[in-house]
């Protein structure tokens, strides 16, 4: 276990690809779940719990949706599980950053609000900072994946990654707002 929790920060660190991962219905499954643990506890963070599930079962959709698309389109589906399991194992781990710094910022903004001269400036941009770049490199990361899967060029998947995000994003709150 400790060799593939280093595959995948190789991963994030740009080292190793998916295919240096195993084809593992198992490991996708491990992936999963930590990628949807994470992100319900994330999401839960702005909306109620079953609302962070829909939220996250739709953001895992598209991801996958997208994922198979392009893989079908290039007749590389034979990668699918390894591509797959790299993009949520790495998803984790960076929902497993945000997950701490989005909590601070949610409290410095609550403590602000009871007590508006107790606003820690400092504190939110430290965090907004250390989120942005965290995201940024999330970036890189499935595009980094989306190289390897597709035998491309860098840039290449750092575009679809950036369209994904876009997407997942504009859909999130497109459907976070019908909840409010």
């Amino acid at each position: 276990m400790k060799l593939i929790l280093r595959k995948f920060l190789d991963i994030c660190l740009l080292k190793a690809g998916p295919q240096d991962l195993p084809s593992s219905q198992f490991l996708l499954g491990l992936s999963l779940f930590a990628y949807v643990t994470i992100g319900v506890f994330l999401t839960m963070i702005n909306v109620s719990w079953g609302q962070a599930i829909f939220l996250v079962a739709v953001d895992l959709g598209l991801l996958g949706g997208l994922v198979y698309i392009l893989l079908w389109a290039n007749n590389l589906t034979e990668r699918l599980v390894q591509v797959w399991t790299a993009l949520v194992g790495t998803g984790a781990i960076f929902e497993l950053i945000a997950l701490p710094l989005l909590a601070w910022q949610q409290k410095l903004m609550v403590n602000a609000q009871a007590d508006p001269a107790s606003l820690d400036e400092t504190g939110v941009i430290v965090s907004s900072l250390v989120l942005w770049i965290a995201l940024f490199w999330n970036l890189i990361v499935i595009g980094h994946v989306l190289r390897h899967a597709l035998s491309t060029l860098l840039p290449i998947g750092v575009a679809l990654a950036v369209a994904y995000m876009y997407i997942s994003i504009t859909l999130t709150q497109n459907l976070s707002k019908l909840f409010s």
